[in-house]
């Protein structure tokens, strides 16, 4: 009686619950999981479509990373072929991969305000430029031959992602999106 009881309970207070946050100003996306997950888009650091799998990286590796956030080519290429996901960086620590595709995500958390890179993978991603904390030509403790430059990006500063583009473009691109 009382696990039927509380049933009931939970049941209504879904009901009661759901419209507050209808009406509320928090952004939606819908995780692949499918639980939608409400937040505030202006969080959002970066998007970007690659395939979806866990990434197994040691510890020392993850520490020199110069892709802490996008797995590096070998990485994609050893876990099989599989159809790009929609991966959003910000609402949470690591990607998080959602139903929703990069056009209604970056429609969503504000377009003009996001910078388009290559990854070394040649996958493009697309970063708020305002979360960018640096931006450099080097990053010693990663030789990647690929790189163009390398950027410090939203939650860890420190960790940089190497892109192919030069350090002029890239910051002639920032600088062009970020706000006067």
């Amino acid at each position: 009686m009382k696990r039927y009881f509380a049933a009931i309970m939970v049941s209504v207070a879904s009901f009661l619950v759901e419209p507050v946050f209808a009406a509320s100003p928090l952004a939606q996306l819908t995780p692949i999981t499918g639980t939608p997950v409400f937040f505030d888009a202006k969080k959002i650091t970066a998007v970007v479509a690659l395939p979806t799998s866990e990434f197994r990286v040691d510890a020392e590796t993850l520490r020199l990373s110069p892709q802490i956030f996008f797995p590096v080519p070998a990485e994609l290429s050893s876990n099989g072929p599989k159809p790009p996901v929609t991966q959003v960086l910000g609402i949470f620590a690591n990607l998080m991969p959602v139903k929703e595709s990069v056009d209604d995500v970056l429609k969503l958390a504000g377009r003009d305000q996001f910078v388009q890179f290559t990854l070394l993978s040649g996958d493009k991603v697309w970063m708020r430029a305002s979360a960018i904390g640096w931006l450099s030509r080097e990053y010693p403790a990663a030789a990647n031959p690929g790189a163009g430059s390398y950027l410090g990006l939203g939650l860890a500063p420190g960790r940089p992602t190497a892109v192919k583009e030069d350090v002029d473009t890239a910051r002639k691109a920032i600088e062009q999106a970020l706000p006067n």
